[in-house]
């Protein structure tokens, strides 16, 4: 069996512009490299949390981490603290301006920014950028991996003037590579041993529930009546929707989407840390 990890990075909403685009990655890994590729990746998270935090419950979740927690730039000599004392800090201030908040709504959106990145709050930036590096080399240093990913520029002339959903478009695009893959894998095992065992595929995607509205009826579509490249051969019963903080294929699903959503809405651009890290996962 070999095992499909998807998600997305950037939003399918043409009208949100802080995303220029759409990724879709999978992850694909064969069953027998599973444990090996969780050992490193709880190694990882082993680095960067908290003595008291077990790795298992240290999710990495690009989105909540690469970016700036504002409170760490308020503390003086931030960085020369310890961790536990940064962390202690930090919620301390953070409780202090919930508190602050004039109205419920107010104090409930930030309390819910707040709970998305408690995790990193110990990290600076440095660390969490290292994190970041630390996460991708995992993906470019483990050769059985193999990524399959859809890339939509949400101001391309076709996308504008067209009615397809891209979350539709990239769940498309992504699942006929894979089974193509898997079609391409079996018929080189059954060219040396024409009765050898043929591997499937399992689909394990990010659970989202406007996603998974999507992709559940489309896939059954598939089932019955093929996708825009031809039938479905060796993909297997439907897509699980599992929750990306106890699945680890999926927390870097996660960093690969990040990866190529990050170097293509900064334009490509040669020589930037981005074209690096996304080149590291080419």
């Amino acid at each position: 069996m070999y095992v499909l990890y998807l998600d997305a990075s950037g939003t399918p909403e043409l009208q949100d512009r802080n995303t220029r685009h759409y990724v879709l990655v999978g992850l694909c890994m064969h069953e027998g490299s599973w444990f090996a590729l969780d050992r490193r990746l709880r190694a990882v998270k082993q680095r960067y949390c908290l003595a008291d935090t077990d790795p298992d419950q240290f999710e990495i979740h690009v989105k909540e981490f690469a970016g700036t927690i504002k409170e760490q730039d308020e503390i003086p000599d931030f960085q020369e603290m310890a961790w536990a004392e940064r962390r202690a800090r930090v919620l301390e201030l953070r409780k202090q301006k919930l508190l602050a908040e004039q109205s419920n709504s107010k104090r409930n959106n930030r309390r819910d920014r707040y709970r998305n990145s408690a995790p990193y709050v110990h990290l600076s930036r440095e660390e969490r950028s290292q994190l970041l590096d630390d996460a991708i080399e995992v993906i470019a240093g483990y050769d059985s991996i193999r990524l399959f990913g859809e890339a939509i520029d949400k101001s391309h002339p076709a996308v504008l003037s067209g009615t397809a959903d891209l979350r539709e478009q990239a769940f498309t695009q992504v699942v006929a590579r894979f089974d193509t893959f898997l079609q391409k894998k079996a018929s080189w095992r059954r060219r040396d041993s024409p009765r050898g065992r043929v591997d499937h595929g399992l689909l394990m995607h990010d659970h989202d529930a406007s996603t998974q509205s999507v992709v559940e009826p489309l896939f059954r579509k598939y089932r019955q009546k093929g996708h825009s490249f031809g039938l479905i051969k060796h993909v297997i019963d439907v897509p699980f929707f599992g929750s990306s903080d106890k699945v680890g294929g999926l927390q870097l699903a996660d960093v690969a989407a990040y990866v190529v959503r990050r170097y293509l809405d900064k334009g490509a651009a040669a020589g930037s840390h981005e074209e690096r890290q996304f080149m590291q996962i080419f």
